[in-house]
């Protein structure tokens, strides 16, 4: 694994930038410039290449040559997107943490829009502002009106909310406290992890909402997994697998409730968190049926009837 790694005797900045990146040729460049072109100066960029095969190393390499902000770490292989979000998270130094996708945009006011709001709330975890969704030309962006802040007083409320309501999970792309983070649970390597994830923080603290349009997320079959089916999303989370994915839905509820059930403090708030949880597997009782007649087939030999 190559990497360029900050000198021990530099300060940390106030923003780290996690940048997991596979193949991200096509858009790569104009990504890094629109990150490199921040209002707000003080981050660090740290992309990891998840064992790329196309020009993604030389156009990483460029940017870091050129700007001593940015970081490039080369996985040996293709560990899946997900591991490659963790791995980034782990090179984060900063008090402040934003994932960036290779493939969406960032006005150059999103940095200091989301660390002057986190600064003015210290009972939010969370900062991320209103999102634009486009293809290939930025001018064609559409407003997308589905983002929410969450704000409630109460976390299992919070919690919940995230759960039942959240559908493009754009908040994902906004500014956490690293701190935060870390005290969650790694983000998980199945279906929706990263909304578990967002559940988890919103036991820690509120999601500030900030009412700029400076997020321009690019929904082409090229950049959006959830566009290409389920193989490809497979693919993207166990690249090396041979069969399909297994247990995905148990996996999912099972995360959820390990969320709720290690909040604290123990007392009401718990209680709802966990009681929230077992009900919403009890609803989601036909998916959890479903993967394990799933299971099932694969373990059956071939032509051999359940």
């Amino acid at each position: 694994m190559h990497s360029n790694k900050r000198p021990s005797s530099v300060r940390a900045p106030r923003v780290s930038l996690g940048m997991p990146v596979f193949n991200g040729e096509r858009w790569l460049d104009a990504t890094l410039e629109a990150l490199r072109s921040q209002s707000f100066a003080d981050f660090e960029l740290i992309i990891s290449d998840n064992a790329s095969e196309d020009r993604s190393q030389e156009i990483c390499e460029l940017h870091a040559a050129d700007d001593a902000r940015v970081r490039y770490v080369r996985q040996a292989r293709n560990i899946g997107a997900n591991r490659n979000y963790v791995a980034v998270l782990a090179h984060a130094s900063a008090p402040y943490f934003k994932w960036t996708s290779a493939n969406d945009l960032c006005a150059s006011e999103f940095l200091d829009s989301c660390v002057r709001a986190l600064d003015r709330r210290p009972d939010a975890v969370l900062a991320f502002p209103q999102t634009s969704l486009f293809v290939d030309d930025i001018a064609d962006a559409t407003e997308y009106e589905c983002d929410f802040a969450v704000e409630d007083e109460q976390p299992s409320l919070r919690f919940a909310r995230i759960i039942r309501e959240t559908r493009l999970n754009n908040s994902f792309n906004g500014l956490i406290r690293t701190e935060a983070l870390r005290r969650s649970l790694t983000l998980g390597s199945f279906d929706a992890a990263d909304i578990v994830l967002m559940a988890e923080l919103a036991l820690l603290g509120k999601s500030v909402l900030v009412p700029q349009r400076l997020f321009f997320r690019r929904m082409s079959r090229e950049s959006a997994t959830l566009l290409r089916g389920r193989r490809a999303l497979e693919a993207h989370i166990e690249p090396g697998a041979r069969r399909p994915l297994l247990w995905q839905h148990w996996k999912y509820h099972l995360r959820v409730l390990r969320a709720a059930a290690r909040s604290s403090p123990r007392g009401a708030e718990w209680l709802r968190a966990v009681g929230f949880s077992l009900r919403y597997m009890a609803w989601a009782r036909n998916e959890l049926a479903h993967d394990v007649l799933e299971a099932a087939r694969q373990m059956t030999p071939a032509g051999e009837a359940l």
